[in-house]
């Protein structure tokens, strides 16, 4: 037996990730790695009673590139005689659908045709990732802010959630490789004199994984760590024992404190408050995943904010990836997910006010300047209103388009809104729902952002128009707040009782 080989039967001993008369979907994606992972796992097909097969998905992202991939896999199994399922998928039309960078939607539509296929065959799913793949995420996440969850880093089994919350399906996905180098994996298949196929995508330095891989990686080695590989895969250990720890006590915290079913899950702030920090933020996590279907894209930032929202008065709530949506309703938090508003146009007559239903605000429009000031430029500076001169009758409010540029100083180009989005870091959940105040046939202003120049108003513009951008959730904390106060005057003791 090769020493990969047998370092990926104790690796399988050691996790339990297979057993006798397992049906394995090896997903092929004719990588070295992924080659590597089935010469293995044939190797080991006999004594350990495995049905093997194979799982290919183009992604059609390198042209004819990807169609030689699928033509290597295809001739490879047909070499070994295994069987193989092939599909496509447009993941750069899929990606701009979702609005997910390429390595998120790629990952997704990945994981989605082996879950089904295997779901349909009743397998477990081979999945080719390597010590260096283990490495590379640790950082990643470390980096980008993650609690014990998100640094246990690539777990060697893992049960996928998929589906929907009301109909949830599960694959059990192994990682056989995943204590082997991918150094190892290349000597393995010298000595084997086999071939595979080289990603020519895997050079780009301007995705975040190449750039660690091979920048970050062999620097931090040559500097700090030789073994720098190992020793990621020993801290991501410990942290996976510790996620395994809060992951119980959370759960249990959890189902004992939840309110409401989907589509909406409640917490009490109270209990939320009593437990320890890390166990509320087990709860917070468990109570997203129980609306989202899942913690994609979730990291330690959000469950801190959601913490915040609990904090704070009633009305107050945040906005998450996927569409989540907190909100503090007196003493509990809700959970809920969010539709997106989808395309929106109006006429706004000068003066005049309308009321955007798809995002629930009141859009005003004043000739001159309205009473109060300081009000008045308080919400100028958060960007919830704007004085800009215009003569005309009416004004068009929308929401973004794809394409729209936007001009913010008078020494720049427009520039993308969907660059200054991402340069401003307005969260995804919230682009589609900010107002856009269109004339002339050009964006006059964008609300959160100045005014175009050309439109902006100075103390001796003669005709000014105000326009103020109203949200309902406003409005209703601030009834709320009131209805605080006067609850508190009611129920206090009065001084000289």
């Amino acid at each position: 037996m090769r020493t990969l080989t047998r370092k990926v039967l104790q690796t399988i001993h050691r996790y339990q990730l297979l057993k006798e008369g397992d049906r394995v979907i090896v997903a092929l994606s004719g990588g070295p790695d992924s080659v590597a992972l089935l010469l293995a796992l044939r190797e080991l097909e006999e004594s350990l009673s495995l049905r093997l097969c194979a799982a290919h998905l183009n992604h059609r992202l390198r042209g004819s590139e990807s169609d030689q991939d699928e033509q290597f896999v295809r001739r490879l199994c047909h070499q070994f005689g295994l069987p193989i399922e092939v599909k496509g998928v447009n993941t750069k039309q899929e990606m701009r659908k979702s609005g997910e960078n390429l390595e998120s939607c790629a990952r997704r539509l990945r994981y989605s045709f082996l879950s089904r296929l295997a779901q349909e065959e009743g397998s477990k799913v081979a999945t080719g990732h390597t010590l260096n793949d283990q490495a590379e995420t640790f950082l990643m996440k470390l980096v980008r802010g993650a609690g014990p969850g998100g640094l246990s880093g690539i777990s060697p089994l893992r049960v996928n959630q998929f589906g929907t919350p009301q109909e949830p399906l599960s694959v059990t996905v192994v990682r056989p490789l995943l204590e082997v180098a991918h150094q190892e994996v290349l000597d393995f298949l010298a000595d084997q004199n086999q071939s595979y196929r080289v990603d020519s995508s895997n050079q780009d330095l301007s995705f975040d994984r190449n750039w660690v891989r091979h920048q970050l990686i062999p620097l931090l080695k040559e500097k700090l760590n030789p073994a720098l590989l190992e020793t990621f895969q020993r801290t991501t250990e410990l942290f996976r024992e510790v996620e395994e720890f809060l992951a119980q006590h959370g759960k249990e915290a959890f189902e004992r404190c939840r309110l409401g079913e989907y589509p909406e899950t409640r917490l009490p702030i109270k209990e939320l408050g009593d437990f320890p920090a890390i166990i509320a933020k087990e709860v917070v996590r468990h109570a997203v995943a129980a609306v989202k279907g899942d913690l994609r894209d979730i990291n330690l930032k959000h469950i801190e904010e959601i913490l915040r929202v609990s904090r704070t008065l009633s009305g107050k709530e945040t906005h998450l990836p996927g569409g989540l949506k907190v909100q503090r309703e007196f003493g509990e938090l809700r959970f809920t997910l969010e539709s997106p508003p989808g395309f929106f146009s109006y006429q706004l007559k000068v003066p005049g006010e309308i009321y955007v239903r798809e995002v629930a605000k009141h859009v005003v429009a004043r000739r001159g300047k309205r009473e109060g000031e300081r009000e008045r430029n308080r919400e100028i500076e958060r960007g919830a209103a704007v004085v800009i001169q215009w003569s005309g009758e009416s004004l068009t409010i929308r929401n973004r388009r794809p394409g729209d540029v936007y001009r913010t100083s008078s020494d720049a180009e427009g520039k993308k809104l969907k660059e200054l989005f991402q340069k401003n870091r307005i969260p995804k959940s919230r682009r589609d729902k900010l107002v856009i105040v269109e004339g002339d046939n050009e964006i006059i202003w964008v609300e959160g952002f100045p005014a175009q120049p050309k439109y902006r108003a100075s103390p001796n513009t003669a005709r000014t128009v105000e326009i103020q951008v109203r949200n309902e959730t406003s409005d209703r904390e601030k009834l709320l707040k009131e209805g605080e106060k006067n609850s508190e005057n009611e129920t206090s003791p009065r001084k000289n009782a």
